[in-house]
């Protein structure tokens, strides 16, 4: 069990004026925007003087249960892992981008611009002059008893008046007003895998907004697959529209379809069908299990027969 006295300095005499000033004096040497290495110092100093400046606290502090220390509890680790799984973690920054039928099918490199909130420069994203917050007493969290008897835990909960930073910005700075960020700007390289679909999610680390006290979360990018010059991705199929003349679904000479990996020459069947798709199997998108397939929708283009198509459609009907 730590000895709470010995920590701050004074002895189990010390009246609670004495254990104040003490505090007061030792929590602004170990204050980590006064003194960085002080940190775990400071959360020290913070816990005793929780447990001696409370009568019930302190009381149970020096008499300890037939357990043989303070505040034991069976569930001890369980609950300290609780509360370290409550540390704060910087928001992610999510931005959506489009990708083309073509792009997924290939991947590709994407500059993506975007605005995000960086730290600043003036006050190094301290937001101003500070003081030790009166309401958690440097914590950055206020304690909460659960349980009976001798089975109780002491559970962190986040200040809400420093919001866990254990201080607060009493002259803010005068760039970012208190905030301790600013809006800024930002470009990053993104590489687009192929075969992303719409709707999937790419995580960039550490280029998301910056949150004080926390650090830079994350940059998630959310792909959204546009239809784009007569192409459309629908799971690992590509399928493109195929205007043709009334002719050309007559007479039944090949057509030429664009594909990205080179241009395709289909024979149109004769019974094709304008509802139903064509098929070509295993030149859609590549997947762990195979390629997909390319489906072609025809379109008929309504504009006017010549004389001399009129004549070649009579030819290939006879």
């Amino acid at each position: 069990m730590k000895d709470y006295y010995k920590i701050l300095g004074v002895d189990k005499k010390s009246t609670k004026d004495e254990i104040k000033k003490s505090y007061r004096k030792l929590s602004k040497k170990y204050h980590p925007d006064v003194n960085p290495e002080g940190g775990e110092k400071f959360k020290e100093i913070a816990e005793a003087y929780d447990v001696l400046s409370d009568d019930n606290k302190r009381q149970q502090y020096d008499n300890p249960n037939p357990f043989g220390r303070s505040g034991f509890n069976p569930f001890e680790d369980f609950v300290k892992g609780f509360n370290q799984r409550r540390k704060p973690k910087a928001k992610d920054k999510v931005v959506k981008i489009q990708v083309t039928p073509i792009e997924s099918y290939f991947g590709v490199k994407k500059e993506v611009t975007f605005q995000s909130n960086i730290t600043c420069k003036v006050c190094s994203g301290g937001g101003g002059d500070k003081k030790v917050c009166d309401t958690c007493n440097g914590r950055g969290s206020l304690r909460k008893k659960v349980g009976s008897a001798f089975f109780t835990q002491v559970i962190d909960t986040p200040c809400d008046k420093c919001h866990g930073t254990g201080s607060v910005v009493i002259n803010p700075c005068y760039n970012c007003g208190g905030s301790g960020k600013k809006k800024h700007m930002e470009q990053v390289n993104a590489e687009i895998p192929k075969n992303v679909n719409n709707g999937d999610y790419l995580r960039i680390r550490g280029k998301g907004d910056y949150t004080p006290n926390v650090g830079k979360g994350d940059l998630i990018l959310q792909v959204e697959v546009i239809n784009h010059d007569g192409y459309e991705k629908i799971n690992h199929d590509l399928v493109y529209t195929k205007r043709i003349s009334l002719k050309d679904l007559i007479v039944k000479k090949p057509i030429t379809l664009p594909h990205p990996d080179g241009d395709l020459s289909l024979n149109l069947p004769h019974n094709t069908e304008m509802i139903k798709p064509l098929r070509l199997r295993g030149k859609g998108y590549d997947t762990q299990k195979g390629k997909g397939d390319f489906y072609i929708k025809l379109n008929i283009v309504n504009e006017e027969i010549s004389e001399e198509d009129k004549k070649e459609i009579i030819e290939s009907l006879k």
